[in-house]
């Protein structure tokens, strides 16, 4: 239960609403629409509402649709009227521009509808993928979302789970049960936590409340529709605010450079050694896309980085990209890596939104698969003491050097050196730490208008 405004795991789903909306904002449709598909010898089971309330409102003062399945009605059960209902509002907020946020709480399909209700999940399934990079589209995770139910979760934008009830797997408990024979631990197969770890969930709260308050703070980035701008967050931070930590917390780094240290991180559980959020830099809403120091890529960590670069580029939000890594690990036998780093790489190349990086460490395919000059970043900078190029300093050392590893200073020197990097046109400029802050601000306020014109095509081949 939180304290805050007595919502628990099972409250009322208007009073879900009553807090994710302004006051008096929200208007619902179809609220008496009763349609049952019973099969033949089995029960019709329906109710005004069929399990789902829909309709529109005001989120801080900016419209927002909504689909929320009601657990009091029918168990929030699946069905193809339910179905109907959400399609209509993914409709509405297409046509209009806006975004639209999915409560999810369901006890499952209606099974009694047997194969339309399947029909139904997949009805819904079509419609995100219709309008998924024009209009936000946003899941909260509030109770059960089992088998094709998930599927939402992943099809949306963003996703949000409130840890002391939401649920969210392709096998609910009882089938796992069923399956198995045995009973099994539903907090550990199906909780929270373990879709944060899989990457299934990218933002969690410890109840409704608070994910609720996530779902409003997340829209307050987002622009309505892939044809409008973020809205403008004002604030008082100054341009010129000196940066004072060394970047080995990159987390820590990432909220100095933002307005009033504000970072919202998107999957902060699923391949953390890769970061990406949301800040806004005088008052500009940008995506970041940064490494930790010291760790090397991983292939879960190049898939989340490549996702977000897309959903970023679906909105022409402009990405930041720190670049400090140690490549690939030379001991790796991942079957993915290749692809993934391949995935990384592409989504870089296909993006037309405006892009900024800082080079710190970039190596090798730490250099290649994230943000570069050849790779479409518009603005490259680099550190004083950055170390860019082909090979780290004692391999590459040994390769050029005919095996004396005891020239691995002149090679870092000559071939690694910001300067070098710089000559070559590889970065735009060499800058100190303490200025990063402004240096990114004139940077993204000179991009932020860029203009591009790509090849004409239906779409390109992802390497998946």
């Amino acid at each position: 239960m939180s304290e805050g405004n007595g919502i628990s795991a099972k409250s009322p789903v208007y009073e879900r609403i009553e807090v994710l909306f302004d006051t008096g904002s929200f208007i619902e449709i179809d609220k008496y629409l009763e349609r049952s598909n019973a099969v033949e010898h089995y029960p019709d089971v329906s109710a005004p509402g069929e399990g789902v309330v829909a309709g529109w409102g005001t989120v801080d003062g900016r419209s927002a649709y909504i689909a929320a399945q009601n657990y009091e009605v029918l168990r929030g059960s699946f069905s193809v009227a339910h179905a109907q209902k959400i399609c209509k509002v993914i409709d509405m907020a297409a046509q209009n521009g806006l975004p639209v946020l999915f409560l999810w709480d369901s006890g499952g399909a209606r099974v009694q509808e047997g194969a339309a209700a399947m029909g139904a999940y997949s009805a819904v399934m079509k419609k995100l993928t219709d309008v998924s990079g024009v209009i936000p589209t946003i899941s909260v995770v509030l109770g059960g979302m089992y088998g094709c139910a998930a599927l939402f979760a992943a099809l949306t934008d963003f996703s949000i789970a409130a840890e002391d009830a939401g649920r969210i797997d392709l096998l609910s408990p009882m089938v796992r049960a069923a399956v198995h024979g045995q009973a099994v631990d539903e907090e550990k197969l199906c909780g929270v936590q373990a879709a944060a770890e899989k990457g299934d969930v990218q933002l969690t709260a410890p109840d409704a409340a608070a994910a609720l308050e996530l779902a409003k703070e997340l829209l307050s980035y987002l622009p309505l529709n892939n044809l409008e701008e973020p809205p403008f967050a004002l604030n008082e931070d100054s341009i010129a605010r000196p940066i004072l930590s060394d970047g080995k917390d990159i987390r820590a780094l990432l909220r100095e450079i933002a307005d009033e240290q504000c970072f919202l991180e998107l999957g902060a559980a699923f391949a953390p050694e890769m970061v990406t959020g949301l800040i806004t830099l005088d008052g500009l809403t940008a995506g970041v896309v940064a490494n930790v120091p010291g760790e090397y890529l991983s292939a879960h960590g190049c898939k989340k980085a490549a996702r977000f670069v897309r959903q970023m580029d679906a909105y022409d939000i402009p990405i930041i990209t720190m670049v400090d890594n140690e490549g690939i690990d030379p001991a790796s036998e991942s079957c993915c890596l290749l692809r993934s780093l391949a995935q990384l790489a592409y989504a870089y190349g296909e993006a037309g939104c405006p892009m900024v990086s800082i080079l710190n460490r970039a190596i090798g395919e730490g250099y290649a698969a994230l943000s570069n000059k050849q790779n479409g970043a518009d603005l490259v900078y680099a550190y004083e003491d950055a170390q860019i190029g082909c090979l780290d300093a004692t391999a590459g050392s040994i390769i050029l050097y005919d095996g004396a590893k005891d020239r691995a200073q002149e090679y870092a020197e000559r071939f690694l050196s910001a300067l070098s990097a710089a000559k070559q046109g590889v970065v735009d400029d060499i800058i100190k730490r303490e200025n990063l802050r402004g240096t990114l601000i004139r940077a993204i306020q000179m991009v932020s208008n860029k203009r591009g014109q790509k090849l004409r095509k239906k779409h390109g081949i992802m390497p998946m």
